[in-house]
């Protein structure tokens, strides 16, 4: 009973409402032409005189116009100039407002009158009611008549009084609902699919009507009252196919309406109707074994809203409002739960290829739009925004571990380099904030060494993980520098400079952080000796040892003690030669590719590393002293006479 109107019917009701669209765009503009005419919006300006020397065989002469000039009403036969706008002709702004108050008075006035008929009519009817002067069969036929009849009457007022007209057509179209209602649920005199096709028909004369008015008043009651038959015609029962059916032809018809108007009430409302009926029908109902048809539906209506909110602008070449954008996230936000709700307990190995699915469907629809409506910026970056951060779900929801954080690195130089190369700025933002959301991930979860007993310095995934994150911040910075002359120059050369700077700092990080580690691992390993030393003493009976035992132990436990020093300062003393070196690297690299900023950054990191050295050479033994002062004072004087012999190339800049 359902399917009573198909796919047909829906098609033919699209026509008639683009024609009617049409027909009313025609008709209010003809109104609006007439309306400024008796309003002096248009008034017919005094042409300029028109100056004709009276020499023989002018113009003026041929027509028989003597003197100095003649005006161009004389050369059209004498017919006088209209007068000019008398003073008295020009109304001053209080006197405008004046106006519009008192007819905005008069308005109100109207429908009180409006609302206080209808109240009467109530009251008889009740009356009419309780005394059963009206039988139940009357009582319907008076609700269809009188519904029938406010609708015309407000059609008829609606070239004058559109605001009356709104207000009658929408009291006839809620007595239509009420009736057809009350002759399902009250009185029995209709079935179920009968009565919801009758209320579909209200609700698509309401569109209509309000299409033809160029209003969507009519329209949101509309809507209101087809989404609400559901609720009103509902036996009790579990009836998929016919309530799905109804919400995909009434969807349907709300992305009809969009394509002419730019209604976004209408849509949010059939929206959130439709996302009501499919939960509360999916937590009632749903079982495992309904799941191709109710993903099905849901991906139906999906695109249809996911159309509906971009259709009118991309078609129009109109500016997305705010509406359109809420619209479109609560959309792709809601299918993308829904369906991983529904697909995930059966089918969890592929939900990240499914999100990775949805990126590029939206990427699709992003290229599309830019396409056919380039100057509206917010959408064209709003849509590309939906598209990468399913991008950047799909992995942490597909992969696990440090996979997670090398997906979003490589989709981070995936983004920047498509940005660069397709000359899309907003492209290379996006590629920063996912490569932001890697280097967090990296740092929060990816640093830490499960055992450090098994720990091999430089051959291990943390080491490759953030060598991965350096080689992508090294290619985003050349992305960004790549294209320094176009666009946003300052913001690209800006950019460019915190990549290298990440890069840069990531590598030091790295290096000093394998260093540490492989120092850790040594002292690890000699307090686990010495832990096994003193279990053994102690279970051998500790202070009841000889005295020659107890001093055995004791020097293993000073040479222990300073054994642990000594891997220490082996490890400031290895770390601040490294920083010396990878400092005199970025000079040499920095004079060699005439790079200002990249010898600055090696002779900071020269300072940071004097400054470490004068810190830890007082706790470091005499040897490590020696070593640490020496080379870092060899590897600085070399970067200064660097300094001195290319001073001339210092003015270069990046």
């Amino acid at each position: 009973m359902y399917y009573l109107f198909g796919s047909s019917f829906v098609w033919v009701i699209l026509f008639l409402v683009g024609m009617i669209y049409l027909n009313s765009k025609i008709n209010r503009l003809y109104d609006r032409l007439d309306k400024l005419t008796k309003e002096g919006g248009i008034r017919a300006s005094t042409p300029p005189s028109l100056v004709v020397p009276t020499s023989p065989g002018t113009v003026a002469a041929d027509f028989g116009v003597t003197g100095q000039s003649a005006s161009l009403a004389d050369l059209a036969g004498g017919v006088p100039s209209p007068s000019p706008v008398s003073p008295s002709d020009v109304r001053s702004p209080s006197f405008n407002k004046q106006v519009n108050t008192e007819e905005k008075g008069g308005q109100w006035i109207g429908k009180i009158g409006v609302l206080s008929i209808v109240l009467g009519v109530s009251f008889f009817l009740k009356w009419a009611f309780e005394n059963d002067l009206i039988g139940p069969m009357g009582r319907i036929m008076l609700g269809i008549v009188g519904g029938v009849a406010f609708v015309v009457v407000g059609q008829l007022l609606r070239k004058k009084y559109l605001v009356y007209s709104d207000i009658v057509s929408g009291g006839g179209i809620a007595i239509l609902y009420l009736s057809i209602f009350a002759a399902f649920a009250f009185y029995h005199f209709i079935g179920q699919g009968v009565a919801m096709g009758l209320m579909f028909l209200i609700t698509a004369l309401s569109v209509t009507l309000s299409v033809l008015g160029g209003t969507q008043h009519l329209a949101v009651l509309g809507i209101i009252g087809g989404i609400a038959t559901p609720a009103l015609v509902s036996s009790g029962g579990n009836n998929f196919a016919g309530l799905m059916g109804y919400l995909t032809i009434l969807d349907l018809g709300i992305l009809g309406v969009a394509i002419f108007k730019k209604w976004n009430r209408l849509n949010l409302l059939g929206f959130i109707g439709t996302v009501l009926w499919f939960y509360s029908w999916y937590e009632s109902y749903y079982k495992p074994a309904n799941l191709p048809e109710v993903f099905l539906v849901l991906s139906i209506f999906f695109l249809i809203y996911l159309i509906a909110g971009i259709v009118h602008n991309v078609l129009w070449k109109q500016i997305s409002p705010s509406e359109d954008l809420f619209l479109i996230t609560l959309n792709a936000a809601l299918y993308a739960l829904g369906a991983y709700a529904i697909l995930n307990p059966l089918y969890h190995g592929v939900m990240g290829f499914f999100m990775f699915f949805l990126a590029l469907l939206y990427f699709l629809v992003a290229f599309v739009a830019y396409r056919m409506n380039s100057e509206d910026t917010m959408l064209n970056v709003y849509l590309p925004g939906i598209a990468i951060v399913f991008l950047t779900l799909a992995m942490p929801i597909q992969f696990s571990g440090k996979w997670i954080t090398l997906a979003w690195l490589i989709e981070a130089a995936v983004l920047t380099a498509t940005g660069s190369l397709a000359r899309r700025h907003s492209m290379n933002l996006f590629g920063a904030a996912v490569f932001a959301v890697g280097l967090v991930r990296f740092f929060t979860f990816d640093l830490a060494i499960n055992d450090i007993f098994t720990f091999t310095p430089i051959f291990n995934a943390r080491f490759f993980l953030g060598l991965s994150a350096v080689v992508v911040a090294y290619l985003m910075g050349y992305m960004f520098v790549r294209h320094l002359g176009e666009g946003d120059e300052n913001g690209r050369k800006e950019g460019a400079m915190l990549f290298f700077v990440v890069a840069n700092l990531l590598s030091i990080f790295m290096l000093t952080s394998e260093i540490t580690t492989h120092y850790e691992k040594a002292l690890a390993i000699q307090t686990q000796q010495f832990s096994s030393l003193r279990t053994d003493v102690s279970s051998n009976g500790g202070s009841g040892l000889s005295e020659r035992i107890q001093d055995e132990f004791r020097q293993k436990e000073i040479s222990f003690y300073q054994e642990q020093q000594s891997t220490r300062n082996r490890s400031n003393t290895v770390i601040s030669i490294v920083w010396s070196l990878y400092a005199a690297v970025l000079t040499a690299i920095g004079f060699g590719m005439k790079r200002r900023l990249v010898r600055l950054f090696g002779l900071i990191l020269f300072f940071v590393t004097a400054f470490k050295v004068l810190i830890n050479v007082w706790a470091l033994g005499e040897v490590y002293r020696i070593i640490s002062a020496i080379s870092f004072g060899v590897i600085a004087l070399v970067v200064s006479f660097v300094y001195a012999k290319w001073r001339h190339r210092l003015q270069e800049v990046l």
